[in-house]
């Protein structure tokens, strides 16, 4: 455990710009949209409901144990043996994605990622930006209609040069609120600022003035569970679902992708679950046309390309797993060049996701009352 600790503690935090641009807020204005002190209360909390993969991960697990039994150092694993090694590529891979289809089929679930950091776009200057995100659904059930609440904001901190200017390029804020399973209602923000830090999260979250949007009560995507997918069929899903909107697969990368995991390490916590570090082979990536496509879509550009720098791999993924397979976090850091918006430069990132899974994070019933409300000041 001291050789991951060890490993974070040298992680830098940087961020990949956002994209979108919203040029103000034209509906009504509505007060307390987000409630920050009530979310993510219960990170540390076991989830109870038993996930779709869970046999599959204890599996993937199991295999890797046999052969790390047999290479230990002063009753360690060998983590830089070779068999050791390419156990733990597979496992590793497999363990990511059974944790990312998991959330397909679950009840209900929230994350809240956070990502800082510099952009350097040469001669025409350089930015910092925070972007930040929360995520909670609520599928369909025999109880309940299914429910999204999702917002995105992005604000640049500080920038530099011609981006100085068009900072304005980098900045959003954006609430999809879907309603009774299928209904789109879209929040606008403007007047973007730091408020204060969130306890249980340890960051500073970002808020915004609120407003109405145009897209309002319109047909969304059904809050319903997706269907299973057997395991031996999830590489082909991911391949054939690169490149569009909504994608099973966290961090654009296809992962299961033959020898894309080129070393990683594998701990079993005291307290039970997992806690791992994958380094990825970005030449194997970069030859990947799914990964590609969904690094470019995330992006909004259609010409990045993940990078190494000097001794420091491009793309690294740690996460933390409960004992049945579910994500407790993951943090994405990656280095990437490209062209955004015109801009051309290269940018360095750590994307870190928290989730939950407990009633009380999951409940959805202040976030209910608020649409009410907003729905009698839109007349509808």
């Amino acid at each position: 455990m001291k050789k991951i600790v060890k490993v974070l503690s040298v992680i830098v935090a940087y961020i990949v710009l956002g994209c979108t641009f919203i040029a103000g807020c034209k509906g009504k204005e509505v007060d307390d949209v987000v409630d920050t002190e009530g979310m993510m209360r219960d990170i540390d909390e076991k989830p109870t409901e038993r996930p779709a993969y869970e046999e599959y991960s204890a599996r993937a697990i199991a295999e890797y144990t046999a052969v790390a039994d047999r290479h230990t150092v002063d009753g360690e694993v060998d983590t830089e043996n070779e068999e050791v090694i390419r156990a733990a590529n597979i496992a590793s891979a497999k363990l990511y994605a059974y944790a990312c289809y998991n959330e397909r089929t679950l009840d209900k679930y929230v994350y809240f990622s956070n990502q800082e950091g510099e952009t350097d776009l040469g001669g025409s200057g350089a930015a910092t930006a925070l972007r930040q995100e929360y995520y909670l659904r609520v599928n369909e059930t025999e109880q309940t209609c299914g429910y999204r609440y999702h917002y995105t904001l992005k604000k640049v901190k500080k920038a530099s040069g011609l981006v100085a200017g068009f900072k304005g390029l980098f900045e959003s804020a954006r609430l999809r609120f879907t309603d009774k399973t299928n209904l789109l209602y879209r929040f606008e923000g403007d007047k973007i600022t730091l408020g204060g830090e969130h306890g249980t999260l340890g960051c500073d979250l970002l808020q915004c003035d609120w407003a109405t949007g145009k897209d309002w009560g319109k047909p969304d995507i059904e809050m319903k569970k997706s269907a299973f997918i057997e395991p031996d069929k999830i590489e082909e899903d991911i391949i054939a679902s690169a490149g569009e909107d909504n994608i099973t697969i966290r961090g654009n990368i296809n992962i299961l992708a033959e020898n894309i995991v080129k070393h990683s390490v594998i701990t079993k916590e005291d307290e039970g679950g997992y806690f791992i570090i994958m380094t990825i082979d970005t030449a194997v990536a970069n030859g990947d046309e799914a990964s590609l496509k969904m690094l470019r879509k995330g992006n909004s550009s259609d010409n990045c390309r993940w990078e190494d720098s000097g001794d420091e791999p491009g793309l690294i993924i740690i996460f933390r797993l409960w004992e049945n397979g579910l994500f407790r976090f993951y943090n994405i850091k990656e280095r990437w060049s490209g062209k955004i918006n015109g801009f051309s430069g290269t940018a360095d990132s750590l994307t870190s996701y928290h989730y939950s899974y407990s009633d009380r994070d999951c409940d959805m019933t202040k976030n209910l009352e608020m649409l009410e409300k907003a729905k009698e000041l839109k007349g509808k």
